[in-house]
Order: structure tokens, then C-alpha cells, then sequence
């Protein structure tokens, strides 16, 4: 009898220790979401796109409890400093909460980099890249003197190719990290790329964190991991998410999500994608 009433208090005092940690998870969950509602998160899409294209992971943001706006913009028709200057402005008058972060992808980094040039308004915590062509972009050299490019691309379509706009292009006077994909093709590229930018060219003296996904540059912004790590970076400044493996060809942290976006027909170890159209950066 005694010995019944030791498993009792035992398993008594055991349930009470369970409801106690899940009470302390649900009221740490329950002050980040708080936390998230205190800033909001920019986003910025890529060249040749709208704000649809960004619509998953700006879902999956919501759905963590973050506020969020979508910087609408053309690049056929204003120039990169007319772009910032836009940008800027619509941070002003869409952004209600002490702080906020932005999310670029691909040229809309672009965009923040050169906004750099002026005075960000205040607030700005942090800003993931997705896919950033932190260097002269190599399918922007090849087809810079098509017609259908430069009249499709603008100004900015050019300035992606040249080496002395990328020269005086500030670096983020915040933390910033880099997300990069591995997902690419061998048409136009003899290294590690995405399918429109290589690897290598994501990266950017004074980046905070950079990773490396298995993802292809139109569609990254898709990927769930993607989001989840964005949404690690943007509270504390680093990728620390548990991968699925490690990178071996081109280094960093690999992560395998192919079942997220548009492009996640499964794929043999090795095998490439088409390359996309040229207005994709």
C-alpha cells in the first residue's frame, strides 16, 4: 500500500513538473509573438517580379506573428536612386512600430544597399538577403547590351553588370545576414550558382551570417527553412537552425527542402536545372 501511494505522489509530482514546462513554453511562445507585433518586417521582391512572388513567405511571417509590408516597385522605369528614394519614403509612411527588418530578394537587396547611400529611417533593426547579387552579376554582363534586356531591366539592369557602381555600393550600417542557394545549372556556370548568380557572389565584407540552402535563385523565397531561418536571423542575428547536413563542395550549411515552392520536382544528386529567363536577378 505504501509503495502505491509513492508511485501516486511520484507521478503526481511528475505531471505537475510536465505542466509546468509546457506553461513556460506557451508563455516564452506567447512573448515572442508578443515581441514580433513590436516591429515590422519590409519585404522587397526581386527584378522583373511583384509582390505576389514574395506571398508565401510573407504568410509564413504573418502566421509567426509579424507585421509586414511589401515594397512595391517597377525597374524598367525608375533608376536605383529613384528606387531607394521610393523605398525610403514608403518605410516612413507604412511603418508603424519602433522597430522594423527587411527581407530583399535578389535585387531588392540591391535597392536597400544603395538606400545606405541616404539616411534609413529609424528603427532599423536587422535585413536578411536572399540570394543577393553582392557582385557584378554575370548573366547582367552577358546580356546587358541585348535590347529586350536593357528595355525590360532599366538602368538598374545595367548597374548590376558594372564594376564601379557595385565599388561605391554601401555595406548595411545594421546586421545582416545571407541566404544562399546551391540549386543551380551548368549552362552559363562553371561553379556552384542558383541558376541566375554564383555562391560566391552572395557574400558581402561584414555580413554577420551567411548559409547556404538547396534552393534555386527564382523561387528561394518559397522554401520553408528559408523562413525559418529568416525568422531566427531577424531575433538573434545568426542561422543556428538545425541543418540537415552538412555542405561539402561549396561550403557552409546545407539544407535540403524540396518539397517547398514551385521548382520542388525531386532531382538525382547532380542533376541541373534550366537556366531562367535573364530579367531574373
Amino acid at each position: 500500500m505504501l509503495g502505491i501511494r509513492r508511485r501516486l505522489i511520484t507521478l503526481v509530482a511528475l505531471l505537475g513538473a510536465c505542466a509546468g514546462a509546457v506553461a513556460a513554453d506557451d508563455a516564452a511562445a506567447n512573448a515572442a509573438k508578443t515581441a514580433r507585433q513590436d516591429q515590422t518586417v519590409v519585404l522587397l521582391h526581386g527584378m522583373g517580379r511583384g509582390r505576389a512572388s514574395l506571398w508565401v513567405l510573407e504568410t509564413r511571417l504573418k502566421t509567426a506573428g509579424f507585421r509586414t509590408v511589401s515594397f512595391p516597385y517597377v525597374t524598367h522605369a525608375r533608376s536605383l536612386d529613384q528606387l531607394s528614394d521610393d523605398l525610403i519614403k514608403f518605410i516612413k509612411e507604412n511603418v508603424k512600430t519602433p522597430s522594423y527588418c527587411i527581407i530583399g530578394h535578389s535585387l531588392g537587396n540591391i535597392i536597400v544597399r544603395n538606400s545606405f547611400h541616404k539616411e534609413m529611417p529609424p528603427g532599423l533593426k536587422r535585413i536578411v538577403m536572399l540570394a543577393p547579387p553582392n557582385r557584378p552579376a554575370d548573366l547582367a554582363r552577358v546580356f546587358k547590351d541585348n535590347p529586350v534586356y536593357r528595355w525590360f531591366t532599366g538602368e538598374s539592369g545595367q548597374q548590376l553588370a558594372s564594376d564601379e557602381f557595385y565599388k561605391n555600393l554601401p555595406v548595411p550600417a545594421v546586421e545582416f545576414g545571407v541566404i544562399a542557394g546551391d540549386r543551380g545549372q551548368s549552362v552559363t556556370f562553371k561553379e556552384p550558382n542558383d541558376g541566375v548568380i554564383t555562391v560566391e557572389s552572395t557574400k558581402l565584407d561584414g555580413m554577420k551570417a551567411w548559409v547556404l540552402v538547396h534552393q534555386a535563385h527564382t523561387f528561394i523565397m518559397n522554401s520553408r527553412q528559408v523562413a525559418q531561418l529568416s525568422v531566427r536571423f531577424l531575433e538573434h542575428g545568426d542561422f543556428d537552425v538545425e541543418p540537415d547536413r552538412k555542405a561539402t563542395e561549396t561550403g557552409g550549411t546545407l539544407y535540403y527542402d524540396i518539397e517547398d515552392g514551385p521548382d520542388s520536382e525531386k532531382r538525382e544528386e547532380g542533376q541541373t536545372e534550366p537556366p531562367p529567363p535573364a530579367a531574373s536577378p
